[in-house]
């Protein structure tokens, strides 16, 4: 099946509103739905078509919406969403043999958009980083760092990451929030349930964190006492043993 069908609207049933050259809504529409809410698709057989979405509520119902409208249109069509976690929803579309020349339209048209595909596994560099909210050189620094598996590379050259990548991406940049440095993330990532895993390292975190309000308590509150005092002049505050800065003992 070439890109040229998905052009060729001959395979459309008359009465099916499917996207064509004379319904320039809809082609915008669907184009608009898989290039923002489909992830990488497969075809598990000529007659099934799944797609794997985003995994927001607004990105499930344009799903449940779309597929509503289209088993209104064409009764033949079959389709099944779930919820396989918070951030993956599975969208299953199966067509009769008859119209398995609908699917491979769909699948053409979803290629035109650069959206993965057969070996849908698999996301290109550019559309990893999208997924995870990181910048695409962010990728390559945490190769170097051994937080993130070398890519593979598909026959046109282009970098392909495993999809749990996007899992992987989140994972490190949530625990940079709480303060782990990507040394410890590191160690996170390999340890995982194992040599004690996050409760004792965010244990530890905890404690380090606690230790370091205590300190930056003590800087505020000297902060507002200079203030206070009307200091003005570092220089001129050394010498004067009113001065509440921390100077240190002669």
């Amino acid at each position: 099946m070439t890109d040229a069908r998905a052009v060729d609207d001959g395979w459309v049933p008359e009465s099916c509103r499917l996207p064509t050259a004379e319904q320039p809504v809809r082609v915008a529409e669907f184009d608009r739905f898989f290039a923002t809410s489909v992830r990488w698709f497969d075809r598990p057989s000529a007659g099934h078509l799944r797609l794997h979405l985003a995994g927001s509520e607004a990105v499930e119902r344009a799903a449940r919406d779309l597929s509503a409208r289209e088993s209104a249109c064409c009764s033949f069509f079959t389709f099944e969403i779930s919820r396989d976690g918070p951030d993956a929803v599975t969208m299953e579309v199966r067509v009769p043999a008859a119209q398995v020349g609908i699917l491979d339209a769909l699948a053409a048209r979803m290629r035109a958009r650069g959206t993965p595909a057969p070996d849908g596994s698999w996301l290109r560099s550019g559309r990893l980083a999208a997924e995870a909210g990181v910048n695409p050189q962010t990728l390559r620094y945490y190769e170097r760092r051994g937080l993130l598996s070398a890519p593979r590379r598909s026959l046109g050259g282009h970098r392909l990451y495993p999809v749990e990548s996007v899992t992987r991406l989140r994972v490190i940049k949530t625990a940079q929030r709480l303060g782990f440095t990507l040394h410890e993330v590191a160690d996170l990532l390999d340890a995982g349930p194992r040599r004690g895993g996050l409760p004792a390292r965010a244990t530890a975190k905890l404690a380090e964190v606690e230790r370091r309000l205590v300190d930056l308590t003590a800087v505020r509150d000297t902060l507002r006492a200079a203030i206070s005092a009307g200091c003005d002049d570092l220089v001129a505050c050394a010498g004067n043993a009113c001065c509440p800065l921390p100077f240190p003992d002669k």
